[in-house]
């Protein structure tokens, strides 16, 4: 799973940028005012990393608390939990410093970023749904100019029920009418291994990336029939252009 640091996930979540490390970290030894951002960003970013363990920790025992909760009521119609109130609170104030601690953190990524802008390169990472790390990260790696190689996250794989994790499931490229979707299965640096098909054109490149993961997800179904994209049935190529 890409983004398994909760500093980079919830960043992803409020800001739909995804971050392959800290990257503030470099500038925090910079004497200019970037440093100063960097430093404070990473202040907040331990601060945060501790309150979501400890809100975890809130979590777990206000679930123990509810599970005995039930269980009493189960057996005799009543409810009796001593130390209730203490573990109640406890969540709570867990739950308000995170929200607080939240808000910060992405106002200090924010202040930082717009004196730090990143080169794109040859590789990018994008959330296959907008600020919803749930769906998993697509990695991009550049082919030549116009087109990019898809590889899911082990997240993106799981939620779109395919069996390849950190694997090229084909690529896009930008063209005239929008971004081209052709999958194929290939490893690293190898030509593809299978059969390729060309996929409806999208006119944005994270859609364009879904429908890549969509067809696989298709492809390995009983619903596909051994039939090309050509053959699909209208309802389904909307499920795969979604």
């Amino acid at each position: 799973m890409f983004l398994t640091d909760p500093v980079l996930r919830r960043i992803a979540a409020d800001t739909n940028d995804v971050l392959p490390e800290q990257q503030w970290r470099h500038d925090t030894a910079t004497p200019e005012p970037i440093g100063d951002l960097a430093r404070l960003l990473h202040k907040t970013a331990l601060d945060f990393t501790d309150s979501t363990t400890n809100l975890d920790q809130a979590l777990t025992r206000l679930g123990v608390l509810a599970n005995k909760a039930r269980q009493g009521l189960a057996a005799r119609a009543g409810l009796y939990l001593p130390g209730h109130q203490h573990i109640l609170t406890d969540a709570l104030v867990a739950r308000e410093r995170h929200t607080v601690l939240g808000v910060t953190l992405t106002a200090c990524y924010r202040a930082w970023r717009n004196h730090r802008p990143m080169n794109e390169g040859d590789e990018r990472h994008l959330l296959l749904r907008r600020c919803d790390p749930s769906h998993g990260v697509a990695t991009l790696q550049r082919k030549d100019p116009d087109t990019w190689l898809v590889i899911p996250d082990a997240e993106a794989a799981a939620s779109f029920d395919i069996p390849y994790p950190q694997r090229i499931v084909g690529e896009v490229t930008h063209t005239e009418p929008g971004w081209a979707p052709t999958a194929y299965i290939a490893r690293e640096h190898q030509v593809p291994l299978a059969a390729v098909y060309q996929l409806p054109i999208r006119g944005e490149l994270t859609s364009a990336c879904r429908t890549l993961l969509r067809w696989w997800h298709l492809r390995h179904s009983d619903a596909w029939h051994n039939r090309t994209p050509a053959q699909l049935t209208p309802a389904e190529l909307a499920h795969l252009t979604d």
